[in-house]
């Protein structure tokens, strides 16, 4: 808890310091941003191109496994107590135990792009926010939330609507999309 209180309380001198020197400040919603241009949708689609590949493959081998299991069930009802049954439970347990790696392998390999494509997204975010300041003369500009350790905390609690500059954040990310095109 004395995290996001320490953060507030930094952030607030940095808005009384910017302010008092006559800055100008703004926020922005990096969430938004990503949600509603071009380039965040497109790396969201291919983020889900990327889970989807892989959940077909988990998928199919989730389908192999249900089968065995219901036919290694079958086999306990009929009380078969033999070498075959043992050897399907242990193909059973094999099956499991290589699907369970390759859904971590497959979670992480997911997470690692996703990570990657944020911080590229995030690199052309801060390229278009220089540009916004320079044009604009803002002396500071915050982002509305930040993460700590994946739980959003509020770093703006209060700021007049006016200074918000997420959607011309959006709007030149876009204009910079349509000249890569």
């Amino acid at each position: 808890m004395k995290k996001p209180l320490l953060i507030f309380a930094a952030i607030f001198l940095i808005v009384v310091s910017a302010n008092a020197s006559g800055g100008r400040i703004a926020y922005f919603d990096i969430q938004t941003v990503f949600n509603k241009t071009m380039l965040g949708k497109k790396y969201q689609e291919i983020v889900r191109g990327y889970y989807e590949s892989r959940k077909k493959i988990l998928d199919m081998d989730a389908d192999e496994i249900q089968k065995l299991q219901e036919e290694y069930n079958k086999q306990k009802l009929a009380k078969q107590n033999d070498p075959a049954q043992k050897e399907m439970e242990e193909t059973l347990k094999r099956k499991i135990s290589e699907y369970e790696k390759i859904r971590t392998e497959f979670s992480n390999e997911v997470s690692k792009k996703n990570e990657e494509l944020s911080n590229e997204f995030n690199q052309h975010v801060l390229s278009v926010l220089k540009d916004i300041a320079k044009r604009e003369k803002l002396s500071l500009i915050l982002n509305r939330t930040i993460s700590i350790s994946k739980i959003e905390v509020q770093s703006v609690a209060y700021a007049d609507k006016n200074l918000d500059i997420t959607d011309k954040i959006v709007g030149e990310m876009d204009k910079k999309e349509e000249v890569v095109k």
